[in-house]
């Protein structure tokens, strides 16, 4: 997961609201849950809010952070509203309705994962562990073979297009693995971020803070 800062919500889901009050997020009109979804995306730099790989407005769906059937009140909140992929069984669709102790909104989703080279992932806290197994975000093959082996392949990309084996990434001076830090963080021309790459910056974190 990627630390998400939410925005101010689109001009026309404001307007939506004021027009009936008692309105909720089934009454949406399809453009308008197209609007939302869209300015996610935007400010989630192209990436699904838990898995980080790269999303469009045809391939994520609004995905609300407590459940609709839990906070009625807060289906038309938009900062309780993430764009997610669409994959089964995995993100939006893996968790259902379940409670997420975890959520992108909070700083921790970034230190509380620990993300390795093999493309699995595991939790540093049990709120975390809670979360990776809800979201099914690969704590072991089985678990998602499909998402670890792809997190492993655009990872292993990544690095070799700073012309380092993967392999001996950990053997990087710190120098270059700050500054391939930095690249990471910065969106393309499109303002997107690179598939994954929140991954790779996590590892390269835990690899800067060894002794």
């Amino acid at each position: 997961m990627r630390k998400i800062d939410k925005g101010m919500e689109p001009p026309s889901l404001t307007r939506f609201k004021r027009s009936n009050n008692t309105l909720r997020y089934r009454d949406l009109p399809p453009e308008e849950s197209r609007s939302i979804r869209s300015s996610c995306i935007s400010e989630q730099y192209g990436l699904c809010a838990y898995c980080c790989q790269s999303i469009t407005v045809d391939s994520a769906h609004n995905e609300h952070l407590e459940a609709q059937d839990r906070a009625p009140n807060r289906t038309l909140d938009f900062s309780n509203i993430v764009a997610s992929c669409q994959h089964p069984h995995q993100c939006g669709h893996g968790r259902g309705t379940r409670v997420l102790p975890l959520t992108p909104l909070m700083a921790e989703c970034e230190s509380e994962l620990k993300f390795y080279l093999s493309g699995l992932v595991a939790g540093k806290t049990e709120r975390a562990k809670v979360t990776i197994q809800i979201l099914n975000l690969g704590h072991t093959e089985q678990s998602n073979k499909g998402l670890v082996g792809k997190r492993k392949a655009m990872v292993d990309a990544l690095i070799y297009s700073q012309s380092v084996p993967p392999e001996d990434l950990q053997f990087e001076d710190e120098e270059l693995l700050s500054l391939l830090l930095e690249d990471l963080k910065v969106p393309d021309a499109a303002q997107c971020l690179q598939p994954f790459s929140p991954v790779l910056v996590n590892v390269i974190h835990q690899l800067l803070a060894q002794p």
